[in-house]
């Protein structure tokens, strides 16, 4: 008595919206398998409903392009074009492949042909495993029909009717991309609102717009001002958002590169994107143009580093220097003492230099209070504005050289050009390079000490964060610890010598 076949039923779900639940899907295809004499091995499930985001359904997509990887992770790259080669990949009909390929299932059952495969590689994929074991295939509306590894006939229509899927796919993404080149900068595109903004609703079609949410909008701003002109970074913005209970769109913990994605997205400039265009938006900007591509430079920056990682969570760590090492080695927060007190370490040659950090944080708060007192408002005074630069030019300028940079040394890597074309054209960018960076500092220097130039120094000081605290202490002062010269109990403060960079400092 010949075995009865064995069978995956494939379940694909794009838009919950629309179609029915999977429950009541996989009844139908349950009794289906029952009428043709196959026994379900199993169901397998190819969930792309969209997400809930915002009380809204935000839509699902039938074209999930990825990279392809090979086994070992990296990605391949078109040999013409260096770019990435894409597909579309669904891990669970992979799965049905690899059933049909190894024998644990003879045939495979979907709704139709388009619910199973409508990128011509998956039928490709499919018509190899059906070959290879001589599985079947069949689909509730008969579009898919391969029996026992499929005949010439068979084939051939399946082949047809997935070119044809796919054509109806390339052409609704096409119109879709064309309704949004039309309707660019006159509309808001759709998707996650960006923060800072909630959707304006019982708006008319093809005039979308935004509206401010005041609360974001003062976090933005802040979160602005600390990055250029308080020097603080990504990482300490971030964790007082999450000290502060603050989420993002998607109602989850902040994160120094979710952070600096919302910063610079162009809707908080008030700019509409398209591909690589940008254009003013129907909707009020949050941050001035120039100020956001300010911020952009400078987040963008390759050479920036602290965008991410562990934000110091104390006022001298990695800020002052081992007096014993002659390299610079900077002083860690570590527990030091048998009571297990806060302090500052060297870690070479088995933590050298240990001091107490209670006390040098005094000390070097002291020295930092002191100068700013008799001398913030005259030795420092606010840095001039040249005028006659055009900042946000120079800013678009270097984009467009760094790019060209990229260019060049990826048609270095395919052979076009040589050693000799590759070194004069990346001198000449450099020497541009360097030109607009001058221009540049000299139009965007922030003042270094806005805060104290109408205020006593000591309260302002006690009114800031630890971050903005580090970063004067970075910007103003040489810390150096040595060894103690002398026994017993209290803070030795002549180890401890604290260094203004600006004249009228004095050595603690």
């Amino acid at each position: 008595m010949q075995d009865m076949p064995t069978c995956v039923i494939y379940l694909r779900l794009s838009d919950s919206r629309t179609e029915e639940a999977l429950d009541g899907r996989e009844e139908k295809l349950r009794a289906e398998a029952k009428r043709l004499g196959w026994i379900v091995s199993r169901v397998q499930p190819e969930n792309d409903a969209p997400r809930r985001v915002g009380g809204k359904m935000a839509p699902a997509s039938a074209f999930k392009r990825r990279a392809v990887r090979t086994a070992s992770g990296e990605i391949v790259r078109d040999p013409d074009t260096g770019k990435p080669v894409m597909r579309v990949i669904r891990p669970g009909w992979q799965s049905v492949i690899a059933d049909l390929k190894t024998g644990r299932a003879s045939a495979v059952l979907a709704e139709d042909l388009d619910r199973a495969c409508r990128d011509p590689r998956d039928l490709e994929d499919l018509l190899d495993a059906c070959a290879q074991t001589g599985a079947s295939a069949r689909s509730l509306t008969g579009s898919l029909m391969l029996t026992n590894g499929g005949n010439d006939s068979e084939i051939f229509m399946a082949r047809v009717m997935v070119a044809q899927a796919h054509k109806s796919s390339s052409d609704t993404s096409r119109r879709v991309r064309d309704a949004k080149a039309r309707y660019f900068g006159q509309t808001y595109q759709g998707g996650l609102r960006p923060f800072g903004y909630a959707h304006v609703a019982d708006t008319e079609k093809y005039h979308r717009t935004l509206m401010v949410v005041p609360d974001e909008k003062d976090m933005i701003l802040a979160a602005v001002a600390d990055i250029l002109d308080r020097d603080i970074s990504l990482a300490a913005i971030t964790r007082d958002w999450r000290a502060r209970g603050a989420l993002t769109v998607t109602g989850k913990p902040w994160t120094s590169q979710k952070l600096r994605q919302a910063l610079i997205k162009p809707a908080v400039a008030g700019l509409a994107v398209f591909g690589a265009s940008l254009k003013p938006a129907p909707w009020p900007h949050i941050l001035e143009r120039d100020t956001w591509e300010k911020l952009k430079a400078k987040l963008d920056d390759p050479v920036r580093r602290n965008t991410t990682g562990n934000e110091p969570k104390h006022l001298l760590s990695m800020i002052a220097r081992c007096g014993i090492c002659d390299d610079g080695t900077v002083l860690y927060s570590m527990g030091v003492g048998h009571r297990g007190g806060r302090g500052y370490a060297c870690r070479n040659a088995g933590w050298h230099l240990r001091r107490n950090g209670r006390h040098l944080d005094e000390c070097v708060e002291a020295v930092v209070v002191e100068w700013l007192e008799l001398y913030g408002k005259t030795a420092l005074k606010p840095p001039p504005r040249q005028a006659g630069i055009n900042a946000p030019a120079l800013r678009a300028e270097a984009g467009r050289l760094r790019t060209a940079k990229r260019e060049q040394m990826r048609m270095h890597s395919a052979g076009t050009i040589d050693n000799d074309d590759l070194a004069e054209g990346l001198r000449e960018i450099r020497d541009r390079l360097a030109v607009i960076d001058a221009q540049l500092a000299v139009s965007d220097q922030p003042d270094p000490l806005a805060e104290f130039r109408d205020a006593p120094a000591l309260a302002v000081w006690r009114s800031l964060t630890l971050p903005r605290k580090r970063a004067i202490v970075r910007f103003l002062v040489e810390v150096t610890v040595y060894p103690t010269a002398r026994r017993g109990p209290g803070f030795d403060r002549a180890s401890v010598d604290v260094t203004a960079r600006y004249p009228g400092g004095e050595s603690c």
